[in-house]
This record gives structure tokens, sequence and C-alpha cells, in this order.
């Protein structure tokens, strides 16, 4: 039994998926996906038989109850792993696009303005004149 769900366990690892028998009524969306991974605990944790390995990540039972991907609540299926990353990916990707279009960049600034104010006044002055301008373009 355990080399038959270990067999399972390594075709949805490595067999490329064929389309679905079946799909829920209103499938996730790309944000309702990243909202839950968001929200998803992750821990770190040891297996019974391996006590010497430590891993990371989330229970399968909370997966499974996040997302309802899966056969069981005993295992996170590596396709199913694979597909809510890349899905939280590419919406992640999508909000960055709108941020940039939003908040184009400015040329970057090359001067060596100091991170913090300088307490004497006399070079305070001298620094912010030198660096006022930086390679013809205004500094922040």
């Amino acid at each position: 039994m355990r080399f038959t769900a270990l067999l399972r366990g390594m075709a949805s690892t490595f067999l490329a998926p064929r389309p679905p028998r079946t799909e829920r009524e209103q499938p996730l969306t790309r944000a309702q996906i990243l909202a839950l991974l968001d929200e998803l605990p992750v821990s770190e944790w040891r297996y019974d038989w391996d006590p010497d390995t430590l891993h990371i990540g989330p229970m399968a039972q909370d997966w499974r109850a996040a997302f309802g991907y899966g056969r069981r609540e005993t295992t996170i299926d590596v396709v199913d792993a694979n597909g809510v990353l890349i899905a939280a990916v590419q919406e992640l990707s999508l909000r960055l696009r709108h941020l940039e279009q939003q908040h184009p960049a400015r040329p970057a600034c090359h001067c060596a303005r100091p991170t913090a104010p300088d307490p004497d006044p006399a070079t305070a002055t001298a620094t912010a004149t030198a660096t006022a301008t930086c390679r013809s373009v205004p500094c922040p």
C-alpha cells in the first residue's frame, strides 16, 4: 500500500496533468490565491521516519483547508504547490507592473549624500552644496 501511494505521488510530481475532468463552479482567482497564501501558516517540522532532517512549509491540513487542492489532507501534491506558487507570482507581477505604471522610475542619483544629517553646521552646508546635483540629475 505504501509503495502504491509512493507511485501515485511520483505520478503527480513528474507527469504533466491531463485537462481536468471537473472544475470548481467558481475557480479561485490569482488574487484570491495570493491572499490565501499570505495567510497560510508556515512552520518547521520533521518526519517521524527522518528525525535528523528539518523541513519548512505549510501543514497539509492547513493547505487543504485553504485551497481545497489535492487528494487528501495528509499530503500536498507537488503539481498543486507549483500551480499555487505560479499563480501567486503572476499576481505579484501584475501588481508590480501596475505600480511601475503609476510611479515611473526616476533616474538614479549616484551622489555620496550622507544618510544622516551632519551635526556640524559648517560641514553640513558644504556637503549639501556639493551634492545638490549628481551627473546632471537632481538629487532627491
